[in-house]
């Protein structure tokens, strides 16, 4: 079967001639990318945005690192607390305000260990939070024979139901604060009353913060 001549002449004609919109479609694709004006716009705004939030981005991060910090000494005020009450003993807090910060019980925990870090399992490093305590003894009871404490320790008595012990140096209230080292606000864990209450505050306000 022949193919007609006017159906042979109609393909000719579409194979020989280029689409309409060939010459735009190649231009199109070979203009794709930025400029190098366009590029340094980008890295100047990203610039400016990142030196808008660095800063608040590191205050939020010093404001984790108290808070972390200040918990664990929290916790640990009332774990010397706890274990006054349920082992019917003495129980004295060392806090060590130097490097790196912990505290130590004395005697001993009866669950186990004498001695806790406060880096909130290396969270927090050396260097970035400080301790600083108010009205702690600095000669813990002497019997049973009770580690020499140094010029960076201070510690606080729980009498066996609890209570603060009125007997030792410290007066009320008894309190560790924890602010970065950089500067910034700070956090603290007060003991505040001879039953041994407790709380925690932040800021510098003599009422409701830190005293």
């Amino acid at each position: 079967m022949k193919t007609p001549p006017i159906l042979l002449k109609l393909l000719h004609n579409s194979a020989a001639k280029p689409s309409p919109n060939f010459y735009k479609t190649a231009s199109r694709n070979g203009d794709g990318g930025f400029t190098l004006l366009e590029v340094l716009v980008i890295a100047l705004i990203i610039g400016i945005l990142s030196s808008i939030a660095a800063p608040s981005w590191l205050a939020f991060i010093n404001r984790q690192r108290v808070r972390t910090v200040n918990d664990r000494v929290f916790q640990s005020l009332r774990l010397a607390q706890s274990e006054a009450k349920r082992t019917k003993r003495d129980i004295t807090i060392i806090f060590d305000t130097n490097d790196p910060l912990k505290v130590t019980f004395y005697p001993p925990l009866s669950t186990g260990g004498g001695t806790q870090e406060l880096n909130a399992g290396g969270e927090v490093k050396a260097g970035q939070v400080q301790l600083a305590v108010i009205g702690g003894d600095t000669t813990p009871p002497a019997a049973p024979p009770a580690p020499t404490l140094t010029a960076t320790q201070k510690s606080l008595t729980f009498k066996f139901d609890g209570a603060f012990d009125a007997n030792s140096p410290p007066t009320l209230p008894f309190q560790v604060s924890v602010s970065p080292v950089n500067g910034g606000a700070k956090h603290c864990a007060i003991v505040e009353t001879i039953i041994g209450g407790m709380r925690t505050a932040e800021g510098n306000d003599p009422v409701t913060g830190c005293p």
